[in-house]
């Protein structure tokens, strides 16, 4: 039997519901084969002022508060570590910070490990998750240079649809 590629697919994960079936669909395309799970959490600095709550910066420890959200971040990558393999992937995790918009966080990850392909949710939810999908599957899709695959999940898997 031949051996896989050893350029990995990169795997976008927030813990979304979206990218969850992201993975399972990579899985039973590409099962076997490397993947690298990839998390982007932003900073705290980049968040914006805290003035809505009457906070100074002074009274706000942005380091805890990153050191919070790069841990969480790294949660998140290992529980899309666990779906890949149990997905059939050879999956490692990746939690990286943003130092821009995330989708250029994810083309410089690709990049950087040379990387098979890109597949993302088609959308992530609201809040603190949709940092790494919604519009960013779009601003990756035309700014990657590897190939891009955008998982759709059928309508009857979201919330709400009846």
């Amino acid at each position: 039997m031949a051996e896989p590629p050893s350029d990995p697919v990169i795997l976008c994960y927030d813990g979304s519901e979206d990218a969850k079936h992201a993975i399972e669909r990579a899985g039973g395309l590409f099962a076997g084969r490397r993947a690298l799970v990839v998390t982007v959490w932003r900073p705290t600095a980049g968040l914006g002022s805290f003035a809505w709550s009457g906070a100074t910066a002074s009274m706000v420890d942005f380091f805890a508060l990153d050191r919070a959200a790069a841990e969480d971040a790294g949660a998140v990558a290992q529980a899309g570590v666990r779906l890949a393999r149990e997905a059939g992937l050879e999956a490692e995790a990746e939690a990286v910070e943003a130092t821009g918009p995330e989708w250029k966080t994810i083309v410089e990850i690709a990049d950087r490990h040379k990387a098979a392909m890109i597949v993302m949710g088609s959308r992530g939810l609201t809040g603190v998750r949709s940092m790494l999908l919604g519009s960013a599957s779009s601003a990756v899709v035309h700014h990657a240079h590897q190939p891009t695959l955008v998982v759709h999940r059928p309508s009857d898997d979201k919330p709400g649809a009846g």
